[in-house]
């Protein structure tokens, strides 16, 4: 009988559940999961933890990798990161810093300090963009810089506007009709968290959602309301892959492109809320893993250490599939590969000979679009050897009607140290008592004994395996009852 790697909808219950109820340490593929990898650390260290980080591409297509911590800005330079910070430095208060590229400007804002910039290809240290106003978050769109949630002496702190810089000038923020330099302030929505830029701007606020449509002199800009009842959670909660935004509401998770549609209801929206720790809530991110075709949160899990995130959801938005990674890490960042080396490697990994790691590995690749994470500070990929990974399955009634006694478990799983465990009950009533784990052996089943009405298989797969589609259990009937 066949206990498949379905997707993980840890939401439904076990007994029946058309997927998984654990996948932990791994992908969603097609059939089954592959394995997230361990850290590969690939740089030096700064010296706090990022608030925020992100690669941008400049216009000849080179990247470049940012990271903001309460203090300094740093840039990726080799195997280094470099301090890019203006003389003097930066506050120490700020919990959340974005990021924009225009041309080859790249802009970094939080709210807190000055907004900043640097030449990506020329400049040597970031420098004031403006000293009129601050702002929380930032994009491009079109030939606009668009912030979002301000503050300035004037007015005070406006956290329902939206200021936009001249049309093609970056650096020009008066007001004014012949260069569309302007304002606009947008109550009924709350808090502007994020913008997120393109040919159209949108504005994630905590309680709605605005598309903002350029359309020339005089109006310039359009504000069109398309939510009023989903927002933004916090400001690091979201990311954007083409024209769809993947972002989380304070109910769960959602995609958005013309509108929101749920990708998390009655699959993990449950099961996220209560793993997460949501008194730190500003240290949750989000990024695409374009290499896995997939949008990672980041975050806080239960009997956490100061915050610090513990886990990473991951949804691939290819197959509509979940899974997660319970991995200590500070944030989450998309990583454009440029010129790292084995010897660059190799100086920030001592254990660099132990990782399975070839020539054509991914980091390896110039241009890549891996999943970053940050720890001790450092910048790493998770393209080590993978993480020691379980699945468990649905829970199951191999005979109908009658208890049954599993005898052998083949795991599917290709070049992978695996043991089993069977998880037993005979009423739904009842605690799920497992088996003690059992190794495969040399004809490639897991001898186990176990008798019950309802059974689960649960996986503890480690080893350089690349794919696991579940197992094939041998159960003979039992008793009645």
């Amino acid at each position: 009988m066949l206990f498949e790697n379905g997707a993980f909808l840890p939401d439904l219950p076990a007994l029946g559940n058309p997927g998984s109820t654990i996948a932990e340490n791994v992908y969603p593929v097609a059939r089954g999961y592959s394995p997230f990898g361990e850290l590969m650390y690939l740089t030096t260290a700064m010296d706090a933890r990022a608030i925020g980080a992100t690669s941008l591409t400049a216009a000849d297509g080179s990247s470049r990798v940012y990271a903001f911590n309460a203090t300094k800005i740093y840039s990726l330079d080799g195997g280094s990161l470099t301090d890019r910070s203006k003389s003097g430095g930066y506050t120490n208060t700020a919990k959340f810093a974005d990021f924009a590229a225009y041309g080859d400007i790249a802009i970094t804002t939080n709210f807190i300090d000055p907004i900043q910039f640097i030449g990506m290809n020329s400049g040597s240290l970031f420098a004031d963009l403006t000293t009129a106003f601050r702002a929380k978050t930032v994009a491009t769109v079109r030939d606009f810089l668009m912030f979002g949630n301000t503050t300035d002496s004037t007015d005070g702190d406006k956290p329902e506007r939206v200021r936009r810089s001249a049309l093609g000038d970056h650096t020009d923020y008066t007001v004014s009709a012949s260069t569309q330099a302007d304002f606009q302030d947008t109550p009924g929505g709350g808090v502007v968290q994020r913008i997120f830029g393109g040919e159209y701007a949108t504005v994630f606020f905590d309680h709605g959602i605005y598309r903002v449509t350029y359309v020339g002199a005089p109006a310039v800009w359009i504000f069109d309301s398309i939510e009023t009842d989903r927002g933004l959670f916090t400001p690091g909660a979201a990311a954007q892959n083409g024209s769809t935004i993947y972002y989380l509401d304070s109910d769960g998770f959602y995609a958005f492109s013309d509108k929101s549609y749920p990708i998390g209801n009655e699959k993990v929206d449950r099961w996220f809320w209560s793993e997460f720790d949501a008194s730190y809530a500003d240290r949750v991110s989000c990024a695409i893993d374009h290499d896995s075709k997939c949008v990672c949160w980041s975050f806080p899990g239960q009997g956490n250490s100061g915050g610090k995130p513990t886990h990473v959801i991951i949804f691939n938005f290819e197959l509509n599939k979940w899974s997660y990674a319970q991995i200590d890490h500070d944030i989450i960042l998309p990583l454009l590969t440029s010129d790292f080396t084995l010897e660059t490697l190799d100086a920030f990994n001592p254990d660099l000979d132990d990782l399975t790691l070839s020539v054509d590995s991914r980091v390896l690749y110039q241009g890549s679009a891996l999943l970053g994470l940050m720890d001790g500070f450092k910048l790493a990929s998770n393209q080590g050897d993978p993480l020691t990974a379980i699945t468990e399955s649905s829970e199951q009634q191999p005979v109908t009607g009658r208890r049954s006694h599993i005898t052998e478990v083949w795991p599917l799983n290709d070049d992978a140290t695996t043991t089993i465990q069977i998880g037993t009950r005979n009423r739904l009533q009842d605690s799920v008592t497992w088996t003690d784990p059992m190794s495969v052996n040399a004809t490639g089943f897991a001898p186990v004994s176990a008798e019950g009405r309802y059974h689960r298989v649960r996986m503890n797969i480690s080893g350089n395996w690349t794919d696991s589609q579940g197992s094939d259990v041998t159960a003979k009937p039992g008793g009645k009852f």
